[in-house]
């Protein structure tokens, strides 16, 4: 019985999942400036915080006394 159940609850769940990935977002959500890009071109590995300073990723490198001599 309780497999009957459950079977007939995951068929219903996933017909209710199906229907609603057809509803898009509005255009109000689509359009705004600090959107995610999920897809986009790749940008280069320089990132600019809020606060104007970069971030460059890369490879990092320990620098001894004995290097500069």
């Amino acid at each position: 019985m309780n497999t009957i159940l459950f079977g007939i609850l995951a068929i219903l769940s996933l017909f209710i999942f199906m229907n609603l990935g057809k509803i898009k977002a509005s255009k109000k959500q689509m359009d705004r400036d600090d959107r995610i890009n999920w897809g986009g071109k790749r940008r280069p590995n320089v990132q600019q915080n809020r606060d104007g300073s970069k971030i460059i990723e890369g490879s990092a490198e320990e620098v001894n006394d004995e290097t500069k001599k």
